[in-house]
Formats: C-alpha cells, sequence, structure tokens
C-alpha cells in the first residue's frame, strides 16, 4: 500500500536530500578522476569564461535565470504547437493528413535536440548565402531578442513532438469512451461534448505528457546552449566540467536536480487533483 500522511512528505524530502548529495559526489569524482582540460572539451572551451569576477551566488543566479528564460520559451513554444496539433490530429477525419501528421511527430520525437539545432543554423546561413538575409543570429549568447530565436526553437522541437503524440492519443481514447459515445446519442451539441466529457477526461494524459516534455528540454539544455553559446546553466556546466570548477558545477547539477524533482511533485499532485475532479 502507498505511504499515508507525512510520509510521501518525508520521503520527498529524505529523497531529494539524498540525490543532491549524489548529484555532488558524482560531479565531484567525475571532475577529478577524469579531468576534461586536456581533452578535446578543455580546448574547445579554452580562455572561455563568461561569468569571470562574479561571485558563486551571482554566477549561479545568472546562468539559471538566463536557462529559466530560455527553457520557459521553448516550453511554452512546445505546449502550444504540441496540443494544438494534437487536438487539431485528433478531431481530423482525413486518414492521409492523421497519417502524415503522426510521422512527422515520430521523426520529432526521435531527433535529438543538437540534430535541430545544426539543422537550424544551417537553413539560417544557407538563406544568408543566397539572399543576404540574417534571420537570426546562429551563435554569440544570452540575448533577449532575436538570439532567442533559434535556441528555443530548437530546444522545443523534440518536447512538442512528446506533447503531440500523447496529446493525439489521449484525446484519442477519451473520444471513444463509452460515456462520450452516449453524450453523443443524447444529441448534446459537440463543443459542449468535447468541454465536458473529451477536454476533462483527457487531461491527465496531456499534463504527463507536458511534464515528459518539459524534463526533455532540461535534459536537452547544455547542448543546446553550448551549440548557440547560450550562457546559461547548460553551457556554464559543460564549462565549469571542462576548467575543473567543482563548486560552480556542483551547483548547477543541483539546481537540475531539484528542479527536475520539484517538477515530477508538481505534476503528480496536479495529475492526482484533475483525476479526482474528473469523478
Amino acid at each position: 500500500m502507498p505511504p499515508s500522511g507525512r510520509r510521501p512528505f518525508l520521503w520527498g524530502v529524505v529523497s531529494l536530500v539524498a540525490t543532491a548529495l549524489l548529484v555532488v559526489w558524482i560531479t565531484d569524482f567525475a571532475i577529478h578522476a577524469a579531468p576534461l582540460g586536456d581533452l578535446t572539451l578543455g580546448l574547445l572551451l579554452a580562455g572561455r569564461a563568461p561569468f569571470q569576477g562574479l561571485t558563486l551566488a551571482e554566477a549561479l543566479w545568472t546562468a539559471v535565470s538566463r536557462s529559466a528564460i530560455l527553457l520557459g520559451a521553448a516550453i511554452a513554444a512546445a505546449i502550444a504547437i504540441g496540443v494544438l496539433a494534437g487536438a487539431a490530429f485528433s478531431f481530423s477525419r482525413s486518414g492521409l493528413v492523421r497519417a502524415a501528421a503522426w510521422a512527422i511527430g515520430t521523426v520529432g520525437a526521435s531527433l535529438p535536440s543538437f540534430f535541430w539545432a545544426m539543422l537550424l543554423q544551417l537553413v539560417v546561413i544557407l538563406v544568408y548565402l543566397r539572399t543576404q538575409r540574417l534571420l537570426a543570429p546562429v551563435s554569440g549568447g544570452f540575448g533577449l531578442d532575436q538570439h532567442l530565436i533559434l535556441p528555443a526553437i530548437a530546444l522545443a522541437m523534440r518536447p512538442a513532438a512528446y506533447i503531440f503524440r500523447t496529446t493525439a492519443t489521449a484525446l484519442d481514447e477519451a473520444r471513444h469512451a463509452p460515456h462520450v459515445v452516449t453524450a453523443w446519442a443524447k444529441g448534446l451539441g459537440p463543443s459542449l461534448v468535447a468541454r465536458r466529457h473529451v477536454a476533462r477526461n483527457a487531461a491527465p494524459a496531456v499534463l504527463a505528457g507536458m511534464a515528459l516534455g518539459a524534463k526533455t528540454a532540461l535534459s536537452s539544455l547544455a547542448i543546446v546552449e553550448f551549440v548557440f553559446t547560450w550562457n546559461g546553466a547548460g553551457y556554464a556546466f559543460i564549462l565549469s566540467v571542462a576548467t575543473g570548477n567543482v563548486a560552480f558545477a556542483s551547483a548547477i547539477a543541483l539546481v537540475f536536480a531539484v528542479a527536475l524533482a520539484l517538477m515530477g511533485g508538481l505534476v503528480g499532485l496536479a495529475t492526482r487533483a484533475m483525476n479526482v475532479s474528473a469523478r
């Protein structure tokens, strides 16, 4: 039986503390056991110190806040695209459109984020060579302007595909549930059925898909920031590992671990609340 009362909260705190200690130990062990300064990564990052002159707290806050902006933009775009595309897929009657959309979603979920990042850079470069028009900067670091466009799109591609597939499957199952068929037979309007029965019953699964998409974006953050030289927490983690900065690397890894744990806990609570309200 699942634990009751305060035990889930206690076990959550214990697991979070254990995760934090494990992350710090693994980061410290990796840096000292296999120093990367003389390897290719260290050579690529030689001389780069975007957070030089800042204290650990200031550097951590700067890096995390920049990554939060990029991550928030990517997740917002992924949710908008994935949910709208999933709803259109579910209510579409064209078999050809449904097959094409599902194939595109499968490809989007299968290809890694660094592929989308490099592909976007290549497209922008080719367009510039042909038209002398720069659609968006392909690198250049942090910036709340056009610098945000390509990293956000690259980071949003896989989460959008996951959210699309989850939304489409959940809405398809909800549309063919017995009580929905009964509601159609009673003559209820399409909008009322879609809102009261289909959307409400599909909401927990859609929320789970959003959580999976958000976790996917967070796990791909470092490589996307590195490709676009976005000076956030992911880029700073790679830099600190390559230069042997144990304190900064451990702090960033700890922030990532806590973010994933909190995200999972919040999604679990929200899903439970939706299941209760749907009854």
